[in-house]
């Protein structure tokens, strides 16, 4: 599936869609579960679908993917990504530069195909250092838990097939127009991509949110996934009130497809709004 296009400055933003993650509120830490309960409308054992989406920037000579997708790793309802890409007209082997937000995998998985290929045969991987220094340069003993050490063995395979074009960054411009900015917390290096041209910008901000009919009612609202929970409710923050008061428009990998919006502050939550 292939969503609308935004017009930022020379760039073109695209929304892609990599299919639909099912999970549970039942996934949150930290958290009384009763509220979340009460706030969802949702038992913790009902299922909740997640879109993982992911954004393809074109113009200045670049055609850079923000995230990869899960790949064959996640079940049939995901791993749609290369076929939408190619559907509609973009070929996998004209994709420049793969900027990821994070390695988990239904944003990195995706780098490789069944066999352990390339998808993006001539792409430049492009990561925070701390990132890749957490999932893939560290000793799998090292791993706080099962979960954790089996992303790290997947982040490894995924990333072998780019080994000598990955490119471990730091915080600024990494291509005109185009800036990393770490928020970490979900993972160490978790970063967001801001795209920026003519007066306008579009703030790339990954896994910020999970599930925004909870997270934007109580942004204190943790999950399983996050590495350090409370770094990242303060991420969340962070991001929350910088975007509302600059009133600069978001796109999310797991915001309701195509995933971009306008983040308003209310009297006590926050909404997000198409336009």
């Amino acid at each position: 599936m292939t969503g609308p296009s935004l017009k930022i400055g020379d760039y073109t933003v695209t929304a892609f869609s990599d299919g639909v993650f099912e999970t549970s509120i039942n996934v949150t830490v930290g958290v009384d579960k009763q509220m979340t309960q009460r706030i969802s409308g949702k038992s913790l054992t009902d299922p909740v679908f997640l879109s993982v989406n992911a954004f393809l920037v074109e113009g200045r000579g670049v055609r850079a993917l923000v995230d990869a997708g899960t790949g064959d790793t996640m079940g049939p309802e995901l791993g749609k990504l290369p076929e939408n890409l190619v559907a509609a007209g973009v070929p996998l082997d004209s994709i420049t530069h793969i900027l990821l937000t994070h390695i988990h995998p239904d944003h990195s998985n995706g780098l490789i195909d069944g066999a352990g290929a390339a998808w993006f045969p001539k792409a430049e991987v492009v990561v925070q250092e701390d990132e890749i220094k957490f999932w893939n340069d560290r000793d799998l003993s090292q791993a706080a838990h099962d979960r954790q050490r089996k992303n790290m063995i997947n982040a490894r395979r995924s990333l072998v097939p780019y080994a000598d074009r990955t490119t471990r960054i730091g915080d600024g411009e990494f291509l005109p127009g185009i800036h990393a900015m770490k928020s970490p917390g979900h993972t160490p290096g978790h970063n967001t991509w801001t795209i920026e041209g003519g007066g306008d910008s579009l703030i790339i901000w990954g896994d910020t949110i999970h599930m925004a009919f909870m997270q934007l009612q109580r942004p204190e609202i943790a999950f399983i996934f996050d590495t350090d929970p409370e770094q990242a409710v303060q991420s969340r923050l962070r991001l929350l009130d910088r975007v509302a008061a600059d009133r600069t428009r978001v796109a999310g990998m797991h915001l309701d497809f195509p995933g971009f919006g306008y983040v308003r502050r209310g009297k006590d939550r926050w909404f997000i709004d198409a336009e």
